[in-house]
């Protein structure tokens, strides 16, 4: 009996490296079609989702409409506080969104990540396809950000923001969200797929006898 090697790569590695490039998990154990076929499947649905909806379709949780990180400002109220989140149009309403009286909590991200994670579902299956998703989220809340010096129809920025790129409406966002989220599911099966193959001990392969092969039987005779 043989018995093939098993391979060396940790699984733990396998299923990181599979994730931060999509199809690299089977690059690694060797399987390099099964590889290239993932890597271009998730990649091109998520430029592709991109393609359809904007950059703006990357809308990461915790982040507001402007492209500033949301924060919670508790306002007094009697003999309590009221907890409400704060969508800041400018760099200094992120640093200092309270009014007189009010006491800041913090960014929601980081106080409320469950909920904000939530508000915004669809960023799991986004994420999964890897740090593409995060730089893109990065273009995108940069994009999001007015421009301090334009102008709108109602007035100055300041009084009336405007993304710098807007965010596309009806079924154009909801096309693009859905590429990029089954990209990062499809991803996400290579991943397991991938980690499971590598913590997979390897089939043994038996050899034949020379009774089980004519050949090598005829040529001992």
């Amino acid at each position: 009996m043989s018995t093939r090697a098993k391979t060396s790569v940790s699984p733990l590695l396998v299923g990181l490296i599979a994730w931060m490039i999509p199809g690299s998990g089977y690059f690694l154990l060797r399987e390099r079609l099964r590889a290239a076929a993932v890597f271009f499947s998730v990649v091109i649905l998520f430029f592709l989702g991109i393609l359809i909806g904007g950059i703006r379709i990357m809308d990461p949780p915790g982040w507001g409409q402007y492209g500033y990180k949301i924060q919670l400002v508790e306002h007094p109220d009697g003999g309590h506080y009221d907890i409400s989140r704060v969508d800041p149009i400018n760099a200094e309403q992120e640093t200092t969104p309270t009014l007189q009286g009010d006491r800041i909590m913090g960014p929601a991200i980081t106080n409320m990540l469950v909920s904000e994670v939530g508000e915004k579902p669809w960023y799991v299956g986004q994420i999964l396809c890897g740090p593409i998703t995060l730089m893109a989220s990065a273009i995108s809340v940069t994009e999001a950000r007015p421009d301090e010096n334009a102008t709108s129809a109602y007035g100055p920025i300041g009084l009336s923001p405007v993304e710098s790129v807007p965010a596309s409406h009806s079924r154009s966002w909801e096309i693009g969200t859905l590429y990029t989220a089954v990209a990062g599911m499809l991803n996400l099966l290579a991943v397991i797929d991938s980690t499971f193959l590598a913590a997979t001990p390897a089939e043994e392969t038996p050899e034949k006898s020379p009774d089980q092969n004519p050949q090598a039987a005829g040529a001992s005779a």
